[in-house]
């Protein structure tokens, strides 16, 4: 018998049937290779290897044998690298260390959190540290300060928050407010708009206005868009954090799941989104002052409309279509930059 060996759709051999089996049992060739018998011509198929040879056990020993001996060449040291973990060479490998923090934090942040409230803003600070993650690699520029990356999160999530909380009980906002509870539906939506929307969109920008507006400072509109996406980010988390504490309880335990499940990951990207557009925006108010309050009023109200659009119809088609729309008209901007800038420049 003359064997021909195929693999990955090259062609091996011809091998007698005893150099084959030698091979096989060497490891030289698989018993998952294709092979066929040369010397029958045409009437020859191509089968498995092992089944051209004979029986499975034609390589060898039975299963126990072959499992038997197979366990018996280990070298332990290969299957448990005691040695090398006790090292902690381990430490400086950053694949490893990466891999570890994102599959591990969720479950070390819940088994030493001291209550419920504490786990809750434990696990949404790692949904935002892995969105913030996603955001570096997507919009990072030379110019993005790891310091201002933390100014604007928690900027945002603790003073632009309180500022948010106060401006919600007194007037106007306090009577705007239960407009968003209307049963009439352009009531409701104009109570998102200018209640909701309004009001935390210029809470997110709040220090993006604050950064751009540094003397002796430019940024390029890509480096603007960066922060105001971290910003919206810690307005996103802290608010989700707020609705699991109290109106997700009220809720049944498949609606409280899946709304917290939206309200870590969803939802923050889409306030990211929001107050990314806003700072888009912002950032040609400087390279444009003579435009500047147009452009103001442009960089919160676009984003209000699409926030309150969202809120008014929630998960429907046009509430999601709401959703995509936003990603898109981040991204057109961004990709428009220069067009802006021309367009932005003429009287």
């Amino acid at each position: 018998m003359r064997i021909i060996v195929q693999r990955n759709g090259q062609k091996y051999g011809p091998y007698s049937e005893q150099t084959a089996l030698q091979y096989m049992n060497q490891g030289q060739l698989f018993p998952h290779d294709l092979a066929q018998d040369d010397s029958a011509g045409s009437v020859s198929h191509w089968v498995p290897l092992e089944k051209l040879l004979g029986s499975p056990g034609a390589s060898g020993p039975g299963f126990v044998g072959q499992t038997l001996t197979g366990l018996k060449s280990f070298d332990l040291r290969m299957i448990f690298p005691w040695k090398e973990i006790t090292s902690l060479r381990w430490i400086r490998d950053r694949k490893l260390i990466n891999l570890a923090a994102i599959g591990l934090a969720p479950a070390v942040a819940l088994a030493i959190a001291p209550g419920a409230n504490i786990a809750y803003w434990a696990i949404a600070l790692y949904f935002s540290s892995i969105w913030a993650l996603f955001f570096y690699y997507l919009f990072r520029t030379p110019e993005v300060a790891a310091r201002l990356c933390f100014v604007c999160f928690f900027f945002t999530g603790i003073i632009s928050i309180a500022v948010l909380l106060v401006l919600q009980n007194i007037p106007p906002w306090s009577l705007l407010y239960p407009l968003t509870e209307s049963p009439s539906f352009i009531t409701r939506a104009l109570g998102m708009f200018f209640a909701v929307g309004i009001s935390e969109e210029v809470c997110k920008a709040a220090i993006v206005f604050l950064i751009v507006c540094r003397p002796g400072t430019f940024l390029a509109p890509q480096t603007v868009v960066f922060y105001g996406m971290i910003s919206g980010l810690g307005f996103g988390i802290y608010e989700g954090v707020s609705y699991q504490q109290n109106i997700n309880r009220e809720q049944g335990v498949d609606a409280a799941y899946f709304l917290n499940i939206a309200r870590l990951t969803s939802l923050p990207f889409l306030h990211a989104v929001w107050t990314g557009i806003s700072a888009y925006f912002i950032s040609f108010a400087v390279l444009v002052p003579k435009k500047r309050f147009a452009l103001w009023i442009v960089a919160i109200c676009i984003p209000a409309a699409l926030h309150a659009a969202y809120n008014t119809f929630g998960w429907s088609l046009i509430g999601l279509g709401t959703g995509l729309l936003s990603v898109i008209l981040l991204m057109t901007y961004l990709s428009n930059c220069n067009q802006m800038h021309q367009h932005l420049g003429k009287p």
